[in-house]
């Protein structure tokens, strides 16, 4: 080992040191004699000899090379400087002579001053002259990969971090500087860094790199923050392409695992992605609690812990209700109080969710007296406004949301002037409203919206179609076993009568057609008097026990929303009584599959009857395959036919996967299964 070395070890005692023997004197300054006991001069003395051990150390280590020759000597000499006067204020300190006490304070702060520029000048030294008032590097933030320069934001953030430490204008360790293109085509001691070396088929810094970290040549030096097996792939793609220093990623060939190492670059620069760097997450407790108040809570995203709220078209909202919501407010981006009681007084309750990005109000008593308390919230995105009474007036309070960029106003008093009006002022700002869609050119036709009271019905169910671009028409289809697969344009609300998939799009001159929306209704024909469970669900999804699955509602997307039960590496087994004995032929099973929070969908079912109540004999069994790798949420009904038969009871075995699977982030682990409705015919 090299005396050298040492250096870092000893270059920092006298600084506490002597410091903390400046601090005790101002304490014992004004106190009576005797003001110490002797604790400074030993103080001093320890310092004395820590600075002296310092600039031994130091100078060794200076001459091993690689540093800026003028800064090594200032640092060397005031360090020297500094060092005589650390000894010199020791003996001061010892003297009884009235003279030399008097020197002894301007001494000690002559050599505080000394201490401070040799501090100054070492660190000029390893980071840089600029050190103390350089900007702070700050890696380029990459939204696009495959649009970045490879050299500017790929190339030179790695050796920013990992590299330029040992390598910049105070500190050129073997003679080589990677601050600039220039300097890294120029090389170091050792020759060219980027050309590939003789006999061997990669460059000199490849080859410092790829040394066993042992070695002393290898790159960067052990004991330093090492290259990641991803940043040595993103240079060696780098300079197999000839270290282009222009190029755009697109430009360069890459596939496998360099793109995803490229890919990893990219950073999410939405308001959302921000946030979620800055908030707690949200326990699965918080979430249950609110459903259990009849307040839905979902993730935005499964890698954000970022809520939206729906209220659910309650009409007996009250301030208890966002009352709840504050123990995570910071969290909470999207709220839907369509169809809600929220009016002009009530909306003030919105105030503590300052980082609202997504708010829908549409179908509601606001006013333009309650936009007034919108504009409070300044990461505003995305306004609701359907069906409102708010005018052209009330667009003026709109204008201080900066990042507003859809706004919706359909069936609203704002006329066309004043829209017009308003977007002259806000041209990155998308408007959807009753006028001429060619004004504000929305980019797709949206879906019709299906709304039903319910999903499961018993003799009817009234189904209500909306789409909210003027001169659009709807259509609509129900498959079923009728197939009725012509599909009607709607004109009015319709009642369904039986079980089917309703299937509805949109239509408008000089449009493409809207995506399909679909949604499953399920008419049950057979009424149950009673529902047991051979095994409990899990504690925290029992909603309300076996009643849950013949309660004609249908669970949402939220799996702590009240309507599904869950049950926990077992199957679920539950025995059915009819009202009277009827005669069954199918039953649809609701479930859920959502694998990242290991729920499966079920695996298999199967189906006993009985007839009189008592014996029961096997009428069908079906087996279905695994989940295949997904992160998909589905909710799904799957229809077990039987032959058939007139039952009393009826028995059903759905059977889950028990484990997560091998393609599962964890594997074995025990998954679940969500069931939410039987429905018999």
């Amino acid at each position: 080992m090299q005396l050298g070395n040492l250096h870092p070890l000893f270059v920092h005692l006298p600084i506490g040191i002597l410091i903390m023997a400046f601090l005790m004197e101002l304490f014992y300054w004004k106190k009576p004699e005797p003001k110490d006991n002797g604790t400074i001069k030993l103080t001093l003395g320890i310092g004395a000899l820590s600075s002296v051990l310092s600039i031994v150390t130091g100078w060794l280590l200076g001459d091993n090379g690689g540093y800026d020759e003028q800064l090594l000597d200032q640092h060397r000499w005031i360090a020297v400087a500094f060092s005589i006067g650390a000894l010199l204020l020791f003996f001061l300190k010892k003297s009884t002579n009235n003279t030399t006490q008097k020197l002894y304070i301007p001494v000690f702060v002559l050599v505080l001053i000394l201490l401070t520029l040799t501090g100054h000048y070492g660190g000029s030294l390893t980071h840089g002259e600029d050190f103390l008032m350089a900007k702070k590097y700050e890696d380029p933030v990459i939204e696009n990969v495959e649009d970045a320069v490879v050299y500017t934001e790929i190339v030179q953030p790695i050796l920013q971090q990992k590299c330029v430490s040992c390598h910049n204008s105070g500190k050129a360790k073997g003679g080589l500087l990677l601050t600039s293109k220039t300097e890294i085509m120029n090389g170091g001691d050792s020759g060219a860094l980027l050309d590939t070396m003789q006999n061997e088929d990669r460059s000199l810094l490849m080859h410092r790199i790829h040394l066993p970290e042992e070695e002393e040549e290898h790159m960067p030096p052990k004991g330093k923050m090492q290259l990641t097996s991803e940043e040595i792939l993103l240079l060696e793609w780098w300079l197999e392409n000839n270290y282009c220093f222009d190029c755009l990623v697109k430009d360069l060939h890459h596939e496998g695992r360099l793109t995803t190492a490229l890919e990893a670059l990219e950073k999410d620069t939405s308001s959302e992605a921000l946030l979620a760097e800055k908030v707690d997450a949200v326990p699965q407790d918080f979430i249950a609690q609110l459903a259990q108040q009849n307040i839905s809570a979902q993730l935005v995203s499964e890698d954000m812990p970022l809520l939206a709220i729906n209220f659910l078209k309650r009409k007996d909202l009250t301030a208890e209700d966002f009352e709840l919501l504050e123990s995570y407010d910071e969290n909470i981006v999207q709220i839907n109080l369509g169809y809600t009681n929220i009016d002009d007084i009530s909306i003030k309750w919105l105030k503590p969710f300052k980082n609202l990005i997504n708010l829908q109000l549409q179908n509601t008593t606001v006013t333009n007296s309650g936009l007034k308390e919108i504009k409070r919230f300044e990461l505003l995105e995305s306004l609701n406004l359907y069906g409102t009474a708010i005018d052209d007036k009330g667009l003026a309070e709109l204008t201080k949301l900066e990042n507003l960029k859809k706004l919706y106003v359909w069936q609203t008093p704002i006329t066309k002037e004043g829209l017009l009006a308003f977007k002259e002022s806000n041209m990155n700002l998308l408007i959807q409203g009753q006028i001429a869609d060619s004004v504000f050119a929305a980019s797709t036709l949206g879906p019709p919206t299906i709304i039903a009271e319910h999903e499961v019905f018993h003799d009817s169910i009234q189904v209500v179609l909306e789409q909210f671009f003027d001169g659009a028409k709807i259509f609509y289809r129900l498959d079923s076993q009728n197939n009725d697969t012509v599909p009607k344009e709607y004109t009015e609300p319709f009642y369904l009568h039986e079980t089917g998939t309703l299937r509805t799009f949109a239509t408008l001159d000089g449009w493409e057609p809207s995506l399909e929306n679909t949604k499953d209704f399920l008419k049950s024909g057979v009424a149950v008097s009673q529902i047991s469970l051979k095994s409990r669900p899990h504690p925290k999804y029992i909603s309300k026990g076996g009643q849950t699955l013949t309660d004609l509602t249908r669970g949402t997307t939220n799996f702590v929303d009240g309507n599904w039960l869950g049950f926990e590496a077992k199957h679920m087994t539950a025995t059915v009584e009819f009202e009277e004995p009827s005669t069954i032929s199918q039953i649809a099973v609701g479930s859920l599959s959502m694998p990242d929070n290991w729920i499966f969908s079920p695996i298999g079912y199967t189906v006993w009857g009985s007839e009189d109540g008592n014996s029961y004999s096997k009428l069908t069994s079906v087996q279905l395959p695994l989940d295949s790798p997904s992160i998909t949420l589905v909710r799904q009904i799957y229809n077990i036919d039987i032959p058939p038969t007139k039952l009393k009871k009826l028995r059903l075995e759905v059977k889950s996967p028990l484990k997560n699977p091998d393609w599962h982030q964890v594997p074995g682990g025990d998954s679940f299964i969500f069931l939410d409705e039987l429905v018999f015919n």
